[in-house]
């Protein structure tokens, strides 16, 4: 890429340089002293000094990002809270999630958590960004997460001029943005960031036409979000209109008791299929089969050829991390969920090329299922996505031609589809699914039409992933390139 060539055109004037493949970077005596006497090189992160360096060459005004006259009116988070979970209360979300394509809560508090959580709640318009352990992630609060209740480690960040956010936010996610915001001064990676620090951070006040397009890009991308989520809700909604299926909470579950605390059931001897863990046998199943059986629908399994020409599951292998030049983005069972994966690796092409070709690599349409640790986090694979790899704690549906893969990743994905995978889990410290087991989960098949109504809703919503995907990268990339020429010419662009 050539913003790629330019960095390090920077990165070696006049202190960093490179040889037999390895980076150094000359510190003056004094600095070392400066900083504790600490001879770590991550003391002294290159990146963070690079970043520093091509700002201070970039011959545009610098604005404060939250201080007087800054792009940001109002800079904040919340203290820490002791937090009461209860079964069913208020969602929160964890901070990672403002990256998650649709985030969906696993853990409920009560309303009587000592905090306030209206307050906490995610308002339109506001960029969030992670302020704990992994440093610098941010999002802005569009539909997708307005109203959401999130843990304290973010912090909320109101610009002045509306018509900056999406500028703004596109400088934070440049590589230059996100190393400021990580390593402080001297390029030491930090682990913990206040909203006061914000007030070091300069942003390049660009010119009014390029923060403009900026801006809209951004939102126009968050625009495509917002819809691409209403499809994925409307598909799950005419799932259940077409097939017949009633809201799952409204299943009468039969118990040996009516104790809350205790969930005792009985089975049939002919019913065990060699398994005495009771979560496979938990009641809610039958009452899904019986609900089934009633939808005059066909019924099948996902390892039916008529439905998946095969399912993946990668073998484990010890793996060779290069470079991004030298090989293919890697994901891992929580990437998989992001809109755009903050952290990727790159699995090395020289070392695994065989694997990669024969078991790694995600295809556009594929429906991924996380089967180790976490397990049914469903994906149905964007165009951005392909050619890219996988772990070996990701299932790999490949759908058969008959069938809409759309659709397939609707049913998964529905609560329905969410009982039937979570019973197969088994294990005991490590929770794990396989793709043998995987292949017998019963799903409904109606008719190509009917399967089209459903799952076209879906691949609609993956498209608009895609094009929101390029046109933010496009909107990224341009600050980069504005920056980044303008400091090697020290002239505006």
């Amino acid at each position: 890429m050539v913003e790629k060539i330019q960095m390090q055109t920077v990165i070696l004037e006049p202190d960093f340089f490179e040889r037999d493949g390895l980076n150094y970077v000359s510190i003056p005596f004094n600095e070392v002293i400066n900083r504790g006497k600490r001879l770590d090189a991550s003391s002294f992160s290159k990146e963070g000094r690079v970043a520093r360096q091509l700002l201070d060459n970039c011959p545009y005004q610098k604005i404060p990002l939250f201080g007087e006259m800054g792009f940001a009116s109002r800079v904040f988070h919340f203290p820490r809270f002791r937090r009461i979970f209860v079964k069913n209360g208020i969602p929160i979300f964890t901070a990672s999630q403002i990256l998650d394509l649709n985030p969906k809560a696993d853990k409920f508090v009560s309303k009587r958590t000592k905090a306030n959580l209206n307050e906490l709640a995610l308002k339109e318009g506001q960029i969030v960004i992670t302020c704990s352990g992994t440093i610098g992630f941010s999002s802005i609060v569009s539909k997708i997460l307005k109203d959401k209740v999130f843990s304290h480690d973010l912090i909320r960040i109101e610009c002045t001029n509306p018509d900056e956010i999406g500028y703004v936010y596109a400088f934070l996610k440049t590589e230059i943005g996100r190393n400021i915001l990580s390593t402080n001064n001297y390029g030491s990676v930090v682990t913990h960031i206040e909203p006061e620090h914000l007030s070091t951070v300069n942003v390049p006040n660009l010119p009014v036409e390029i923060k403009k397009e900026v801006h809209e890009g951004v939102m126009e991308a968050y625009r495509l979000r917002d819809e691409a989520n209403d499809l994925l809700n409307k598909a799950e909604t005419t799932l259940y209109q077409k097939l017949g299926l009633s809201p799952i909470e409204d299943l009468k579950i039969k118990y040996l008791t009516n104790v809350e605390e205790i969930r005792a059931f009985s089975i049939k001897i002919g019913d065990w299929h060699h398994r005495l863990d009771g979560s496979y046998h938990i009641p809610i199943i039958n009452e899904i089969m019986d609900l089934f059986k009633k939808l005059n629908i066909k019924l099948t399994t996902l390892g039916d050829k008529d439905v998946s020409e095969k399912i993946i599951l990668p073998g484990r292998f010890k793996r060779v991390y290069v470079d991004e030049e030298y090989g293919v983005p890697f994901l891992s069972g929580g990437d998989i969920l992001q809109f755009d994966p903050e952290q990727v690796k790159y699995l090395s092409v020289k070392h695994h090329n065989k694997r990669i070709g024969e078991q790694l690599t995600i295809h556009e349409n594929m429906i991924l299922v996380s089967c180790s640790g976490t397990i049914g986090n469903i994906v149905l694979v964007p165009a951005h996505f392909d050619g890219w790899t996988a772990n070996q704690h990701i299932l790999r549906i490949v759908p058969s031609n008959k069938v809409n893969a759309g659709y397939i990743y609707a049913f998964l994905s529905s609560s329905y589809g969410e009982e039937l995978i979570k019973r197969q889990v088994y294990g005991s410290v490590v929770d794990e699914i396989d793709d043998n087991q995987l292949a017998t989960i019963v799903i409904p098949l109606p008719t190509r039409d009917i399967q089209d109504e459903i799952g076209n809703l879906a691949l609609e919503a993956k498209r608009k992933w895609t094009d929101a995907y390029r046109m933010e990268k496009d909107a990224i990339k341009r600050v980069e390139e504005v920056i980044i020429s303008s400091s090697l010419t020290k002239k505006p662009v």
